[in-house]
């Protein structure tokens, strides 16, 4: 009897543990079809995030408020980066919707009206299907007709964050606001002189061809921290997208840090390693010139004034100020008119051409006693600035100073928009103390290992 009695109920037990057996048999089951197809939803949302991030980045560093902003920065989002994935059900390839721009993305984003306020870009990603490679068990686990398949999107939304580093705290009322023709980033404008002058104290808005000066990276804004800046090789910290004006006349020092690169007796130091004053343009001299001059100057007569005698050579007919220069010092440059580019890259422009002048010939005062005078001489005393042929060159900041209403101390957009300027000889004492600078290029990233075109996602 108690041998039966322990046969049936091993014969119980075994019913149990298949029972048992069976239910951990579904819930592995289960579990697999759910790590694996949860995996795929994982991979697919990687994929099509990467591609979101991706698309919103490209398209922000287009965002530089320039005519055409917008265009290019969609064509980037869209078409320069082509993701493509194997687990979607459908077309693999990753195509996102037509972007939205926005002045703003905060808690209520507001739409951007124009190229020139759009600093943020939004992409979003066409959702993909992924069908679950285990639905039957899925289904039967979940008791669920429409576990057969899941959607997958995704958005991202970036914008520029451009910083310089390097640049004098110096900003120009932007001459195209009142001329379209006058864009300092048009080639036709390159080699016209500007003659910087601070706007006049009181009154509205600054007037386009006024300059003004910016408090440093860090915020100070004192005189002396202000000639520093201006006289230094490589003024400390970057500069980011908004600047902020340093009102207050502050004429001497603007002389003394500007001058500093001109080796000018009992000044800041160190100079150019060229430091001679360069003619004006013909109609800035005569005072005909609207907010840009001609890029017409007397180049001959300077030529024979400082070249003992001699003849301008060829490759020098019709050249800009800053192409001198460095002709002067033996330095090799690319150009196409007065567009120029120092080094020479390797290629070559399409529509350039290279000058090889021969060795250094800066011109030397024939009178000693005009040695340390940059009308007559150009060597310089002192040990030269270890920037070389950059000292002469103002990276400055271009404010629209008009439609942003700059006046006085406030903070304003440069929307990345900077321009080097050459200057082209010493700066006058006051009440004649106006710099004269030569348009040479707009500030670019290929321009300027200082200039630095990041980005940044915000969502």
């Amino acid at each position: 009897m108690d041998k039966l009695f322990r046969l049936k109920l091993a014969r119980n037990d075994a019913g149990g543990v298949l029972a048992y057996g069976a239910v951990f048999a579904a819930l592995a089951a289960g579990a697999t079809a759910f790590s694996v197809d949860y995996g795929r939803i994982s991979v697919l949302r990687t994929q099509v995030q990467n591609r979101a991030d991706a698309g919103a980045m490209a398209g922000a560093a287009q965002l530089d408020g320039k005519d055409g902003a917008r265009a290019r920065a969609q064509n980037i989002a869209m078409n320069a980066i082509s993701e493509r994935t194997g687990i979607s059900a459908g077309s693999s390839d990753m195509s996102i919707f037509t972007p939205t721009f926005y002045a703003s993305y905060g808690a209520v984003p507001i739409a951007a009206v124009g190229d020139d306020d759009a600093k943020f870009i939004e992409v979003k990603v066409t959702p993909k299907q992924v069908n679950f490679m285990f639905a039957p068990i899925l289904r039967a686990i979940s008791g669920s007709a429409n576990s057969n398949s899941a959607l997958v999107g995704a958005r991202a939304v970036a914008g520029p964050n451009p910083f310089i580093c390097h640049a004098p705290p110096m900003m120009l009322c932007n001459p195209a606001e009142e001329d379209p023709a006058l864009d300092l980033d048009l080639a036709a404008n390159f080699g016209r002189q500007i003659v910087l002058k601070e706007p006049e104290s009181g009154g509205g808005p600054w007037t386009p061809g006024n300059f003004g000066l910016l408090s440093l990276p860090d915020g100070s804004s004192g005189a002396a921290d202000i000639e520093a800046a201006l006289a230094a090789t490589t003024p400390d910290d970057c500069y980011t997208l908004d600047v902020t004006t340093a009102p207050g006349s502050k004429t001497n020092k603007v002389k003394n840090g500007i001058n500093a690169r001109f080796d000018m007796p009992g000044g800041l130091i160190p100079p150019a390693p060229n430091v001679i004053n360069y003619p004006r343009d013909d109609d800035v001299i005569t005072e005909t010139a609207g907010r840009l001059g001609s890029g017409i100057w007397d180049i001959a007569t300077y030529w024979a004034a400082k070249h003992e005698g001699a003849a301008v050579p060829v490759v020098l007919l019709g050249a800009s100020r800053y192409q001198t220069y460095l002709y002067e010092q033996g330095l090799s440059y690319a150009h196409q008119g007065k567009e120029t580019i120092y080094p020479v890259p390797d290629p070559l422009p399409a529509g350039f051409e290279t000058v090889v002048p021969p060795p250094a010939d800066i011109p030397v005062a024939v009178d000693p006693a005009n040695s340390d005078d940059p009308n007559f001489d150009g060597v310089p005393v002192n040990v030269v600035a270890t920037n070389g042929e950059a000292r002469r060159l103002l990276k400055v900041a271009i404010l629209n100073c008009i439609s942003d209403g700059v006046n006085g101390k406030g903070t304003y957009p440069t929307t990345g928009n900077y321009v080097d300027i050459f200057v082209t000889e010493t700066v006058q004492d006051p009440p004649n103390a106006a710099i004269y600078g030569e348009i040479v290029r707009p500030v670019t990233t290929i321009s300027s290992p200082d200039f630095h075109a990041n980005v940044r996602l915000v969502r």
